[in-house]
This record gives C-alpha cells, sequence and structure tokens, in this order.
C-alpha cells in the first residue's frame, strides 16, 4: 500500500510542478537583474483582513502594521537573534518579585500626524487592546489590569502584573503603539465609555502609527500601497524602499510570472518546493533557504466525536506517515517532535517522535469507543497552498487504510479562521503552520494548549488538560529561569502525550526575490520578516 501511495503521490506532484510551471506552454525563465520602474511589489498570499492592530492576527495583517506602527520593543535583527531589544522603548527594569516593569522611552519620535508620542499613548494602546478584547488581546489576559498601566512621566512607563509573567518582555513585540491624540479626535460613540469606540471605526481605513510608512491606499483583496514616512524617527539612507505595494495573489503560476517577469521584487514563503528549486536555477532571483521556527502541524479538535477519543488521535498519529510528508511533500523537512519547535529555545530534547506504524493505529483504533460510520473525519485545508492538498491526500490514504472515512474540504484562509471558533464548528483535523507569535517557548505551548487560547485557529484541537494548564501557568508565574523551563519541558511532555495534533514538520523557511533586493533577514517572529525598512535595492 504504502508503494502505491508514493507512486499516487509522484503523480500527484508532478501534475502540480506541472501546472505551476505553465505559461504559454513553457517554464518561464528570468529577465532582467534591474528593477522596473514604479513601487517595491510585494506579493502575500492572504487577504488583509484588519489593519488596527488591536485586531490583527496573521502574517499579511501583521506585515501591514508591522510597517506603519511601531511596537515598545523589536526582535534584535541586527544582532542575528530574535530576543526582545530597545525600539520606542530604550531599556527597562524589573522588580525583583517578577511584577513590575518599568519602561524609559524614546523622546525624539513623532506620529505620522505630528502628534509627539509620550507614554500615554503606551497606557493608551494597551488599554484598547485589552479593552476590545481581539486580535493579541489573550497574551495579557489574567495577566495585566489595564488600570494598572501608568505613566510616569512623558518617557517612563509602568506595567504592574497580576503576577510574574515570563513571557512578558517578548509579548510587546505584538504590542504596537497608537496615537491616542488622533483616536480620542477620531473616535465615535461606543461601548468604551469615555473612549468611545476607541477609534475602531476610524482604523478601518485608517492608521494612526508611527512606523516608517504611511498607507496611502488600501483596494481590498487586491493589494495595499505604502509610502515612505520622511519624519520617521530612525532616519533614512539611500537605496531603502520609498514606495511599496503589497499585492495579493492567490495563484501559484501567476505568483511566479511576476518574479521571473520582474513584476514583482519579492514573493511570499507559501509557493510549493518546486517552484523554489525552479527559482533557483533562475538568473536574476535569489532563494533564501533557512531552518526555521515554524511548527506544521495539524490539530486534532479533542471536543466532537470521534476525535474526543485518545485511542482514535493515537490511531491517527500511528497511521500517518512522517518520512512521506516530510522527504516528498515538504522536501527535505525536520520532522517535528512535540509542540515546539526544534530550533526554539527550551524544546524537550527528550521527547520521542511518533512514527508510522499501521498496526499500533489499527491496535488503538480497536481499543477506541467508536467503529464504522462513526469513524468518519473532516479534514480541512487549504485549497490554495498545493502542499497543504497534498498532506491532505497524505492523511485520507493513510486513515482510510486503517478503518476512518476521510472527507476533505479545501477552503479560503478566512474559512479557517471564522470555523476556528467553536468546538463544534472546528473540523476534526486541519492543517495549521503557525510560527512563534512572540519570541519565547511559551508562544507554542501556553499560547496554543492552555484554555484562553480557546477561539483561535492557533488552538483548534480544543485541548483541556487540568495537569497541563497548571504547568503552563506554573511556568509563566516562575521568577527563577530554572523553574521556568522545568515546567514548559514537563508541559511539552504532557501535550505530546495526550496526542492533540499530528506534529507534521519544522519545515525549512523559504523565500525568493531578485537579486537586486538587499538587506532581507529571516527573524522567525510572524511578519517581522516583512519589516519593508530594513530591505533596500542595489
Amino acid at each position: 500500500m504504502k508503494k502505491s501511495w508514493i507512486l499516487f503521490l509522484s503523480v500527484i506532484m508532478a501534475a502540480l510542478l506541472v501546472a505551476a510551471c505553465s505559461n504559454d506552454g513553457s517554464t518561464e525563465t528570468s529577465s532582467s537583474t534591474t528593477k522596473k520602474d514604479g513601487p517595491f511589489v510585494y506579493v502575500a498570499q492572504q487577504v488583509v483582513g484588519s489593519i488596527d492592530p488591536a485586531k490583527h492576527t496573521d502574517e499579511t495583517e501583521l506585515i501591514s502594521i508591522l510597517n506603519t506602527y511601531d511596537p515598545l520593543v523589536y526582535p534584535k535583527i541586527e544582532e542575528g537573534v530574535m530576543d526582545p531589544g530597545p525600539h520606542l522603548a530604550t531599556d527597562w527594569t524589573v522588580s525583583e518579585d517578577g511584577k513590575t516593569y518599568t519602561f524609559n522611552l524614546r523622546d525624539d519620535v513623532t506620529f505620522q500626524s505630528g502628534n509627539k508620542f509620550t507614554a500615554n499613548d503606551v497606557v493608551y494602546s494597551i488599554q484598547r487592546i485589552i479593552g476590545i478584547q481581539q486580535g493579541f488581546s489573550w497574551l495579557w489576559k489574567g495577566v495585566l489590569n489595564p488600570e494598572n498601566v501608568k505613566a510616569i512621566s512623558d518617557t517612563q512607563v509602568e506595567f504592574t502584573l497580576n503576577n510574574a509573567y515570563a513571557p512578558f518582555v517578548s509579548t510587546l513585540t505584538q504590542l504596537f503603539i497608537v496615537d491616542s491624540e488622533l483616536l480620542k479626535e477620531n473616535s465615535v460613540d461606543g461601548s468604551f465609555g469615555e473612549f468611545g469606540d476607541y477609534g475602531q471605526a476610524y482604523l478601518e481605513n485608517n492608521v494612526a502609527g508611527s512606523g516608517p510608512y504611511k498607507l496611502t491606499e488600501w483596494n481590498r483583496g487586491s493589494h495595499l500601497n505604502f509610502s515612505k514616512n520622511d519624519s520617521y524617527w530612525k532616519g533614512w539612507k539611500e537605496g531603502q524602499l520609498e514606495e511599496v505595494q503589497m499585492k495579493i495573489v492567490t495563484e501559484q503560476a501567476t505568483v511566479k510570472t511576476m518574479l521571473n517577469s520582474g513584476d514583482a521584487d519579492m514573493v511570499h514563503q507559501w509557493l510549493t518546493v518546486e517552484a523554489y528549486e525552479e527559482f533557483k536555477k533562475a538568473s536574476g532571483i535569489v532563494v533564501e533557504e533557512e531552518s526555521s521556527v515554524q511548527l506544521q502541524h495539524i490539530p486534532i479538535n479533542m471536543a466532537k466525536a470521534p476525535t474526543d477519543d485518545i485511542n482514535v488521535r493515537k490511531a491517527i498519529l500511528y497511521a500517518f506517515d512522517y518520512d512521506v510528508a516530510n522527504a516528498q511533500i515538504l522536501n527535505g523537512a525536520t520532522q517535528a517532535i512535540g509542540p515546539v519547535p526544534i530550533n526554539v529555545t527550551g524544546h524537550n530534547s527528550d521527547l520521542q517522535p511518533y512514527k508510522r506504524d499501521v498496526e499500533k493505529a489499527k491496535e488503538y483504533l480497536a481499543k477506541s469507543k467508536y467503529s464504522g460510520d462513526e469513524l468518519t473525519v473532516e479534514f480541512m485545508y487549504l485549497a490554495d497552498t498545493p502542499s497543504q492538498r497534498q498532506l491532505a491526500q497524505l492523511v485520507q490514504n493513510n486513515l482510510e487504510e486503517v478503518g476512518f472515512k476521510v472527507k476533505l474540504n479545501g477552503v479560503p484562509w478566512t474559512t479557517v479562521t471564522e470555523t476556528t471558533t467553536k468546538p463544534e464548528t472546528t473540523p476534526h483535523m486541519v492543517v495549521i503552520s503557525d510560527t512563534l507569535k512572540y519570541p519565547h517557548l511559551d508562544s507554542h505551548t501556553y499560547g496554543i494548549y492552555h484554555p484562553s487560547a480557546h477561539g483561535s485557529y492557533r488552538s483548534s484541537s480544543w485541548y483541556e488538560d487540568a495537569e497541563t494548564t497548571k504547568l503552563l501557568e506554573s511556568a509563566r508565574s516562575a521568577v527563577d529561569p530554572e523553574e521556568q523551563l522545568a515546567n514548559y519541558i514537563q508541559a511539552q511532555a504532557l501535550i505530546n502525550e495526550n496526542a492533540p495534533s499530528i506534529y507534521v514538520a519544522n519545515p525549512n523557511h523559504r523565500i525568493a526575490y531578485r537579486d537586486y533586493v538587499e538587506g532581507y533577514t529571516y527573524v522567525g517572529i510572524l511578519g517581522y520578516d516583512l519589516g519593508f525598512y530594513y530591505l533596500s535595492i542595489k
């Protein structure tokens, strides 16, 4: 059976490759190595749903916000690490009990409106995101009461947490500071008392940031245009990008055509491996490829029959062919071992990976309380992502071999995010590619497997285990780094044993761009790879 599946997969991949390469009947070759006139064009895959920094959740939204706003802290890109470093905050101190953080702020920053940045904007921004309760507000839920953030002076702000919180500074990479005066002026009636709607209606079409680029046009579903903010506090150097268009294109063949012809200057990371291999052979194109901190996994809905039974989930994990997935579909990716990517500090290296074992899968299925038609499951994947379609077909073949019936459902990304808000609408399985949301292993543990994360696509396994919850909460609140790590390590072991996901891969990260582009650095935190300010043209 395995040999027949490999042959079947080879046919699928060959067909996809032909389709991807087809344009006027032939594989395209790269043209000039000189940038065409016009804006720098970055091609993204996902439609941008919101440009409000209290509501962003996915890659393209964060790219939009990263380039128009400033966070309080920023990954140390220049040092080649993702640890949080100074940005709007110049430095900070923490109390011995790990609860009080005091940040000193820059005094030379102005917003795009001309308003001066002060500590009051930090207070307003954190209170706003916690109040609206969308986006990344879950990072501070139960951790920080909004009234416990205070402006000590124009250049100093103090956060007093309810408890010690190990990843606190790391989470502030997701706190983008808004122009409080501008939003107060443009707020309408709402449910937030004196703050009205917190400027939500205004930010549906406008920006209130201090970032390096101004949003000049947003054609929903098509593109966003950005233009250089001349008064940006970090200044500008010759060659940096002055005009940028982020164009949304979902068809792989079109993306390839655009990069090969020079109509695009850089394209996203979600193309097939074969597409990047072709780009490597083309003149005038650079492909960056390196190990990543991504987790590609398939969460299994633990709140819906039949996958609420651990025996069913174990059967799924042992039926899956990890070797085919990583060697053939993901072209040399490293198999994931548990929820934390191998390259992330704090990964539990004692965990043993699941391996395909058809007999063991059948044994677990025989022990489950379900049989026959009860073992029918829905598998959701992104229809416009070829590798996800291939994984879906692999899962279907593997599971049907041991007794499941698998219904495949290819959908757009918006359907994934909408259906995974409730356990009853979440499919039994869905492919998720998840990178760090903030530079800490807490992102791949608490951020996915604590009950407070429920309702997000990240936690579509609807995992709930009292012992795991206790360990994750203890890890977060421990002041001693060794105690923190010990708790995170134990939590990973429990999560892996409870089988909430098929941990498929820590795939290589790939991105392609024209050879006149300089300055690209893989960061690994959601969206931070595409800070256009750090790119330049030779």
